[in-house]
């Protein structure tokens, strides 16, 4: 059979593939949908120092995780002899556990004040630090079982845990808002969420993990035709006997981790910032817009949660498949980005309390384009072995972000905390995409590339320009996605052919 024969049902299954893991992605942004309204409902000073505690307890879950989930999802097929990827699993969740319990209690012993001054908690913000750390902590069990749960192709499972996971960080903790403003209310019903899911799914992973004895030294790897076969035995290991493992996970993931750590400070500086010049409101402004601005995420889908496995799998024999793929996600990004723009107003009509946004909500969302760009461009890096690359760009972004907030949020508050997010994150994907497009290529097209940025950049300043000008905005940002499908002409082609190719497959036959 030709490679034309075979082609549609590669991508058949591709695409398949990716839709499976889109179910959560689709579903869930009908919860952020919902936290988005709440936020719009609610006073912004009433989830300001709430929306903080969630944003820093993101940060502090990877430090307790040291990058080992990364490690984990990179090594989890491919594990070191005498160990199985379920052993592995274990092995990462029982030091991550014993790491999350130290910084804890030497936290809130000796640092509780500085940092909740530092995390901008507001008044009585020490007493809050404990409760962040256990906050954090629980929510890193959550992480670990997402990982499982996708690395054992377990969707149903996966679904389920993570739309309870998204609405544990986005929604559930917001719905005491409508009874109180009290906020130990909104802590204590982020803590019974996250307590919630990593109850009922931790003993699920535990049986799923220990369900696999440890393969002796001269037998197979994992994965391999000819491994033993698995029985329902229960494999004790303590740290000591999982220093091979952390031997090769720890010197990987370590490397990863700062940068993870990192990655949402982005957000939670410039929220610690405005609490310090603003207060709760500015923070509560931020919150909202940075939410909205999420949306642009939607037509990413499942498109992470299913790259990253590809990419390591494929990489030696799909490099040009690759490309085509990361030139329609840009399509789908920006032509989505450009349509946002001009329709925010809308959006705003139904929140008229959160208008203030308007003026700076088309720079949250280039930061948002950034951060979802680089999903397709720094993958490099981690074939290489070169994680550092990808720590360097991420403090690079963080330096950016806190020099930037320093000079304009007191000088332009929220509008200056929405320019440093932005910069922060352009920062952070030019070094990460030019390291990692040095070490494996999968932008097809520099020029192409580079030129779409820029018409995304006119229609970030066109949006901030003309905020108060509905039809000016609507046609000028309009002419910017018109001439940006006419450089995408074959990507955009593509997709008719995609979505003409799915009507066909669900047309009743007659």
């Amino acid at each position: 059979m030709s490679k034309e024969t075979k082609r549609p049902a590669k991508q058949e299954s591709f695409v398949g593939n990716v839709m499976k893991y889109s179910v959560a992605t689709y579903l869930g942004f009908l919860i952020s949908g919902a936290a988005l309204i709440i936020k719009g409902i609610l006073p912004p000073d009433a989830y300001g120092v709430p929306a903080t505690f969630m944003a820093y307890t993101m940060s502090l879950m990877n430090l307790g995780m040291l990058g080992l989930d990364q490690a984990l999802l990179r090594f989890y097929h491919e594990p070191a002899r005498g160990v199985s990827g379920r052993q592995m699993f274990l092995a990462c969740v029982k030091l991550s556990v014993l790491v999350m319990v130290l910084a804890g209690a030497v936290a809130s012993v000796f640092f509780a004040p500085p940092l909740a001054v530092a995390f901008g908690l507001g008044q009585g913000g020490t007493a809050l630090v404990p409760f962040l750390f256990l906050n954090a902590a629980l929510y890193m069990l959550v992480r670990y079982i997402n990982v499982l749960l996708r690395l054992e192709n377990d969707v149903r499972a996966y679904t389920v845990q993570t739309l309870w996971m998204n609405a544990c960080l986005n929604l559930i903790y917001l719905l005491p808002g409508f009874f109180t403003s009290n906020t130990w209310a909104f802590i204590a019903a982020a803590l019974a969420g996250f307590g919630g899911v990593a109850i009922a799914f931790w003993f699920r992973a535990l049986r799923l993990a220990r369900a696999e004895p440890a393969p002796s030294e001269d037998a197979p790897a994992a994965g391999s035709d000819t491994a033993p076969e698995a029985d329902s035995r229960p494999v004790p290991r303590g740290l000591a006997a999982d220093a091979g493992i952390y031997r090769t996970f720890l010197p990987y993931g370590i490397a990863l981790a700062p940068a993870a750590i990192l990655t949402p400070l982005y957000r939670s500086l410039c929220l610690s910032f405005l609490a310090t010049a603003s207060g709760a409101a500015a923070q509560g402004l931020f919150e909202f817009a940075y939410t909205l601005a999420q949306l642009v995420t939607t037509v990413q889908a499942g498109f992470s949660t299913y790259w990253g496995p590809y990419v390591y799998a494929h990489y030696r024999t799909e490099q040009e498949r690759i490309g085509r793929i990361h030139d329609l996600l840009n399509f789908l990004v920006f032509g989505f980005f450009c349509c946002l723009i001009m329709f925010e107003d809308i959006i705003f009509l139904i929140f008229p309390a959160k208008s203030a946004c308007l003026r700076f909500f088309p720079i949250m969302m280039l930061s948002s384009v950034f951060a979802i760009l680089i999903e397709g461009t720094v993958y490099g890096n981690a074939i290489a072995r070169r994680p550092h690359h990808d720590t360097i760009g991420v403090a690079l972004g963080v330096a950016v972000n806190f020099g930037m907030c320093a000079w304009l949020v007191p000088l332009y508050n929220v509008t200056g905390a929405a320019v440093a997010v932005a910069a922060a994150n352009a920062a952070m994907f030019l070094y990460r995409t030019v390291t990692g497009q040095y070490y494996y290529r999968t932008i097809p097209n520099y020029g192409r590339t580079i030129s779409g940025f820029l018409l995304a950049l006119a229609a970030t300043v066109a949006g901030v320009i003309l905020y108060d000008h509905f039809i000016l905005k609507f046609v000028s940002v309009g002419a910017i996605l018109f001439v940006y499908c006419t450089l995408y002409r074959p990507q955009l082609r593509k997709l008719w052919q995609l979505a003409m190719g799915i009507l066909r497959k669900f047309r009743p036959q007659t």
